[in-house]
């Protein structure tokens, strides 16, 4: 995990996270199991359906874009066809919608399976521009109170590709812990988050995507980056042992993939599991940051090098990569799963914090999880 005062020390032995420890509402990122979190949450009593849309989109086998416009260029996307994100939630390859037009709070977190500190929730009519959703959603945590705040959504069905489209908004100077957006597949489907941190997923139990601030070494300030869980992922020790010896890997490492402080920045993650179970022959796992393509990864490249738990491309240039050449002649394993069953079925959005004397505040808005190429609102 990447802690508030995160120093990379790649040949240091200082572990990336600490396991969570909290209290019952602790099930953020990198804490909790079944029964801390039972013990935290409220069951979500709504409905999968909203503003007629569900979590059932058809998989319509749809390409993705492999080239996307920057900020100002063509639209892109499902976007291109509801603009202002009016009526998306029904659209076919729409498999969840969060628009923040319930209203309330309590019926906002209605809809989900948990949710984790609502009276540090507020919804806001501060939305990005184009958008003519009402609202979006303040999340407040603090390392002297409840430091998780975050909502869980487990899908009626497993997918095998999803595009996950998100706006978020940070304020300068804080240190974030986990504060992004988290999907993923459990096997078997849980309604509750269990991240099991430290641990390398087996390859038929679970495996996460995030995107979410890190902060380097260095950095003025933040950077996104991937936050990754899955069965060929790497550990942050040289010589993995123990309960602790994974922790989220971040495979982008560009100073210019920044977090847009105090602005709205559009993010989309697209995931494609791996048709053969014994390799990462099929998987995908691609990011944009305001339609612009960040980075790609398929089964055949780009190469790169392992340092630790990071993989560092010929495009990354933080100083956790570059205080370390090597020769780009690995491939990141894409290989999310060992069996078919284990695919894609929850969303994960929180602001976890648990630094002491740190309170944070931000923002998301206008989340599309579908089954083809969302974009930015248009």
């Amino acid at each position: 995990m990447r802690g508030s005062l995160f120093l990379l020390g790649i040949m240091a032995a200082l572990p990336g996270c600490s396991g969570g420890s909290g209290g019952a509402a602790q099930t953020a990122a990198d804490g909790g199991s079944a029964g801390s979190v039972d013990a935290g949450w409220s069951d979500g009593t709504g409905e999968d359906a909203h503003a007629g849309g569900g979590d059932a989109g058809a998989m319509d086998g749809s390409p993705h874009a492999d080239g996307a416009a920057g900020e100002g260029g063509a639209a892109v996307g499902l976007s291109a066809s509801y603009p202002g994100d009016v009526g998306i939630a029904k659209d076919p390859a729409v498999v969840w919608a969060e628009l923040f037009d319930e209203g309330t709070v309590a019926a906002f977190t209605a809809r989900y399976d948990t949710a984790s500190n609502p009276p540090g929730m507020a919804l806001l009519p501060d939305v990005p521009p184009k958008s003519k959703s009402p609202a979006s959603i303040q999340l407040t945590s603090s390392g002297d109170g409840a430091n998780a705040t975050d909502f869980y959504k487990h899908m009626s069905q497993g997918y095998e590709e999803w595009f996950v489209r998100w706006y978020a908004k940070y304020p300068p100077s804080i240190q974030w812990h986990h504060t992004g957006v988290w999907f993923g597949g459990y096997d078997p489907a849980l309604d509750y988050p269990y991240p099991r941190a430290g641990l390398k997923p087996a390859g038929n139990d679970l495996f996460s995507v995030s995107i979410e601030p890190i902060w380097n070494v260095g950095a003025a300030q933040a950077q996104f980056d991937f936050y990754n869980y899955w069965m060929n992922m790497h550990s942050w020790m040289a010589q993995p042992s123990g309960s602790t010896a994974y922790y989220g890997n971040a495979l982008v490492n560009e100073n210019a993939f920044g977090i847009d402080e105090s602005s709205w920045s559009c993010i989309e993650v697209h995931v494609k599991m791996n048709t053969d179970p014994a390799s990462g022959a099929g998987a995908v796992l691609e990011v944009w940051k305001n339609d612009a393509l960040v980075q790609s990864f398929i089964s055949t490249g780009p190469l790169g090098y392992w340092i630790r738990d990071k993989f560092c491309t010929p495009a990354a240039d933080g100083t956790q990569c570059t205080s370390y050449p090597a020769p780009f002649d690995t491939v990141l394993d894409l290989q999310w799963r060992s069996t078919p069953s284990l695919q894609l079925n929850y969303f994960w959005p929180q602001n976890y914090i648990t630094t002491s004397g740190v309170t944070g505040s931000m923002q998301f808005a206008d989340m599309i999880v579908a089954t083809s190429r969302v974009g930015c609102v248009q």
